[in-house]
């Protein structure tokens, strides 16, 4: 069924159009919410809080707007205030949690979540603006043009924010 169908299913109360929704973009939205956040805690109470309020008021997307965009655009602004609001207090070492999965390989495994683990933190050592267009770029699958579109910048901006928050990456790394 197409997005707008399904956005106008909801705005006429019909909750299953919302599940069908949140089932259609979950992953994208929790990949895009992860690597902002670098907590998948934190990154599914991101997307669920956006489905919360995109629940409650589904006029916000307007006719000529894309779904998917929007719920993209959404997760990634709830993230970088929720990242603005954790700056402004303590971490501890043990909130970020649920990078790793079951293997038959432990040595593996650990060599892949280390990896991980490292890649994430080198993307939070980058200024948001380069980690927005870096997730949505590569979790989130949107080409630049609609990355630019999304956050009303230049397609320019877009591509120097990506290639420069790149570059730093692989300094980091």
């Amino acid at each position: 069924m197409k997005d707008a169908r399904l956005v106008h299913r909801l705005r006429h109360g019909d909750l299953d159009a919302l599940h069908q929704i949140y089932h259609r973009y979950k992953d994208d939205l929790l990949t895009v919410a992860m690597a902002i956040l670098n907590d998948s805690h934190a990154a599914e109470d991101c997307v669920h809080d956006v489905f919360v309020h995109f629940a409650t008021t589904p006029t916000d997307l307007q006719a000529s707007r894309n779904l998917r965009g929007y719920l993209m655009r959404s997760v990634a602004n709830r993230a970088k205030n929720q990242l603005k609001r954790e700056r402004a207090r303590p971490q501890r070492e043990g909130d970020r949690t649920g990078r790793g999965g079951q293997s038959d390989d432990p040595v593996r495994e650990l060599v892949v979540t280390e990896q991980a683990t490292q890649v994430f933190e080198a993307l939070v050592k980058l200024p948001a603006e380069q980690r927005e267009v870096i997730g949505l770029h590569l979790h989130g699958q949107m080409t630049f043009r609609e990355i630019a579109r999304e956050l009303d910048l230049s397609i320019n901006t877009v591509q120097s924010r990506y290639r420069y928050g790149i570059e730093k990456l692989r300094a980091l790394l």
